[in-house]
């Protein structure tokens, strides 16, 4: 368990790719927390997407959060695509999510500098991302708004950060 005085000391990233039997689980909690932004989308395409990235290829990637018991406790990707509109902003950084049990430590902060630490390291110049409430918090790592809309019935932001 993360120490109280710093609770991302035991925390490690680890790529998805090494855990694939993660998938089942991960999808489970994107489509609960995410489904009204993909409101077509079935628990089985959020399984999909992750399958998505054990390719080889460059992007798609995701990574989980890992605490001191290497339980799983968290997930960021970079994608390629993340939204039907903007298709002509990409890479994205999606799928940022914190289990309920650990919220409020930190740990999300520290996930989102080490996945932007990742896309930094292969060579990626830009993201891009969308969040209905949390513009506020991605701001504090250099995150811009590039323009808001209206996305599946939600005001959403796109942002926008240069690594």
């Amino acid at each position: 368990m993360p120490t109280a005085a710093n609770p991302t000391q035991t925390m490690q990233l680890l790529n998805l790719r090494e855990r694939p039997d993660a998938i089942a689980l991960i999808a489970n909690w994107h489509f609960t927390e995410w489904h009204a932004l993909f409101p077509t989308r079935t628990q089985e395409d959020f399984a999909a997407e992750l399958t998505q990235c054990l390719s080889p290829e460059l992007l798609p990637q995701s990574w989980l959060l890992l605490d001191a018991d290497q339980q799983i406790c968290g997930t960021a990707s970079l994608l390629l695509q993340d939204m039907t509109t903007n298709q002509h902003l990409s890479p994205w950084l999606a799928n940022i999510y914190i289990t309920p049990a650990v919220r409020g430590r930190g740990l999300g902060q520290w996930l989102v500098q080490a996945v932007m630490a990742q896309a930094k390291s292969l060579g990626l110049q830009q993201l891009y991302l969308f969040t209905e409430d949390q513009s506020d918090f991605y701001q504090k790592f250099g995150w811009q708004h590039h323009h808001q809309e209206q996305y599946e019935g939600h005001w959403v932001y796109v942002m926008q950060c240069q690594l």
